[in-house]
């Protein structure tokens, strides 16, 4: 398994300091304040004039902790400053700046409500109570649009602002799913190398396990059965060593070359019920006397199904030589229109209730993982007897990604 190298981090800009806007808006304010074509003007050294402009600095200030209050106060220290002639740039410059500060940290709603008020506010102040040239129509014409300006600019600042972390947010949910798709195959790659492991090892390693024993009694009284048992042994264990060699091979190759270890790989083609009868054989070889007995057509089936299906037959029929009492199993093998139904009974001694009939082995949860892949069932049950009945039923066609 290859570890993909870690992306390189994205080029980061260092975010202006929070505190550098609030300075330029009082900077501003202060320039625009004391300016040369203010102080030519008489009203802005008057103690009410000096408390707007402080009035103005403070809402700048605290426009981002209290933006809609700050707006509003904005508005009413502009409408009061035109009220008495402050200067007017000041007013209108800090109404500008806590609007569109509203606008990028609250709803489109209020800042609507918030730039309707001001607007308002403003062209009708300014209207009546404006003097000279700003007395027109054109004094409304520029406040409202100054302020619809201010309001669109802060929105379109926290509609970007929102756009970026949606983007953001679904970049490292998408990085959240890829991994987590990445932890699942793992595993489903795990499980599938386990059943293979299974499926190659516990028959043979059964047939050695059962004719080691025999060889074992039989070694002084009846040398002839002790030999041949020993040869079945050494043919179980080649077996073994081949099988184990070839799924090796498959497993370092990969999916790329796995059409060379198709033709190179020692171990025949992948078995379906076409290899039933090698199967029984082998089984009867090591004294497990096969009772078959079938109805239907078996040739149609899918081969994901015919796999599974061979599968299932051979581990219900290790499981039988295994724990079977009487070294005999029926195997009923039945095809109907909707699917395939496979039928293992074998007798049982008594105490082996639970290693066959729980289905925790690693045999069966193999089995199980498999028949689930095709949309089969599959149900095992102890009878009276006692009998160990096996029953699988299969599609014809898998409803499900087979594995």
């Amino acid at each position: 398994m290859t570890t993909r190298p870690a992306p390189l981090p994205a080029p980061h800009r260092a975010p202006w300091p929070r505190w550098l806007p609030t300075a330029a808006g009082v900077v501003l304010t202060l320039v625009t304040t004391f300016g040369p074509s203010e102080l030519s003007r008489s009203g802005w050294t008057t103690v009410p004039s000096v408390l707007v402009i402080a009035g103005c600095v403070a809402a700048i200030v605290l426009r981002r902790r209290f933006p809609r209050s700050a707006a509003l106060a904005a508005v009413a220290l502009a409408a009061l400053g035109i009220l008495i002639d402050a200067p007017i740039v000041t007013v209108m410059l800090t109404v500008l700046i806590t609007l569109f500060s509203a606008a990028a940290h609250t709803g489109r709603r209020v800042t609507i409500v918030l730039a309707l008020v001001a607007a308002l506010v403003l062209s009708v102040t300014a209207w009546f109570f404006l003097f000279g040239q700003w007395n027109d129509a054109r004094t409304v014409i520029q406040v409202v649009g100054l302020i619809g300006f201010a309001a669109a600019a802060g929105d379109a600042t926290r509609s970007r602002r929102e756009f970026i972390a949606t983007i953001t947010e679904r970049a490292r949910r998408a990085e959240e799913t890829k991994e987590a798709e990445a932890q699942r195959r793992v595993a489903e790659e795990r499980l599938r190398i386990a059943r293979d492991l299974h499926d190659v090892m516990a028959h043979q390693i059964a047939v050695i396990n059962l004719h080691a024993s025999v060889a074992a009694q039989a070694l002084h009284d009846r040398p002839d059965d002790a030999e041949r048992s020993l040869a079945t042994v050494r043919e179980a264990a080649r077996t073994v060593l081949s099988e184990i060699g070839s799924l090796l091979t498959v497993l370092r190759a990969g999916d790329v070359g796995a059409a060379s270890v198709g033709s190179s790989a020692t171990s025949s083609p992948v078995p379906g019920l076409g290899e039933l009868d090698t199967l029984l054989e082998e089984f009867e070889r090591s004294g497990l006397q096969v009772e078959v007995r079938s109805s239907g057509s078996l040739s149609d089936i899918s081969p994901p199904v015919d796999i599974v299906a061979y599968r299932v037959v051979q581990e219900a029929l290790t499981n039988a030589q295994k724990h079977g009492s009487d070294g005999s199993a029926l195997l009923h093998l039945e095809r109907r229109a909707e699917g395939l139904e496979i039928i293992v009974v074998n007798s049982v001694a008594s105490g082996t209730h639970s290693t066959t009939g729980d289905g925790n082995g690693h045999g069966l949860i193999g089995v199980r993982e498999r028949v689930a892949s095709v949309g089969g069932r599959l149900e095992t049950t102890i009878r009276p007897g006692p009998v160990h009945r096996f029953t699988v039923w299969l599609p014809i066609e898998p409803e499900g990604p087979a594995r």
